[in-house]
């Protein structure tokens, strides 16, 4: 998994707030919650049997981890 579409998600939410539009809004609400979900699922299956040295190793997951933290920071404050 790459950060690209967790980033997107985040952009596009963000923009969709700024321009006010309902229907922007809750598609961007949407792909965002996706998103989300997707980056968790992905998380957990690569955190399957390795260990918290091996993770914290790992650059890909460090970058994923943090763009999901910042795409549940930007869902929260609706």
């Amino acid at each position: 998994m790459k950060t690209r579409g967790i980033e997107n998600a985040t952009r596009r939410l963000v923009g969709a707030r700024k321009l006010g539009s309902a229907t922007l809004l809750a598609q961007a609400e949407q792909e965002a919650r996706h998103a989300l979900t997707q980056a968790k699922a992905w998380m957990e299956w690569a955190g399957e049997g390795r260990s918290a040295d091996d993770l914290a190793a790992d650059e890909n997951y460090a970058a994923i981890t943090a763009a999901t933290q910042a795409l549940e920071m930007t869902i929260a404050t609706a």
